[in-house]
């Protein structure tokens, strides 16, 4: 009776565990007694390599953690030289967790992309003009154009629009170093 429930319990954790671990691609590189060596894309940030290594030690199976954010990879040395399969999935389950609340702490993949992006065309715009005008420089005559092209019909509109193009022009200037 007991066998059966534990059973039944563990084909109800089982699949979430299983299914974070599945999402975040977790791959088992290497494998044999007394270490691991897991790999996973998510984990190439500093940030998420830095909390793995932390708090990888912290686990009590886990003598040694050491995380690369370079290729994404975790090694663990165990204390013991094996463990058995509910210790893995356990052990398993702690590293998806740990993994998953470090990724709260790093920047977002879209908005570094369009960051990158956004420093990409101010870049081209600026080689183009010859350093004459940049992204914000155009974004704010954008701005002020469309404010007094829209006055007579939209008066509220346009003054969001003079007040947007304003912080963008005075938060410029305080970017630039004084002589």
């Amino acid at each position: 009776m007991m066998s059966t429930l534990v059973g039944i319990g563990a084909s109800l954790v089982t699949p979430k565990v299983m299914s974070q671990f599945r999402d975040q691609k977790v791959k088992v590189v290497h494998a044999m007694p007394g270490r691991l060596r897991l790999q996973c894309d998510s984990w190439k940030n500093d940030i998420v390599a830095n909390v793995l290594s932390k708090n990888g030690e912290k686990y009590p199976l886990i003598l040694t953690s050491e995380a690369s954010p370079i290729t994404g990879s975790l090694t663990l040395t165990f204390v013991v030289p094996h463990i058995s399969q509910q210790e893995l999935d356990e052990l398993m389950q702690y590293i998806v967790q740990t993994a998953s609340d470090a990724l709260l702490f790093t920047d977002a993949t879209l908005m570094r992309g369009m960051q990158k992006t956004l420093g990409l065309v101010d870049r081209g715009i600026k080689k183009q003009t010859n350093g004459f005008a940049d992204f914000d420089s155009l974004f704010a005559f954008f701005l002020l154009g469309k404010g007094i092209h829209a006055f007579s019909n939209a008066p509220a509109f346009s003054s969001s629009l003079f007040y947007w193009a304003y912080t963008i022009i005075k938060g410029r200037g305080s970017d630039q170093p004084h002589a």
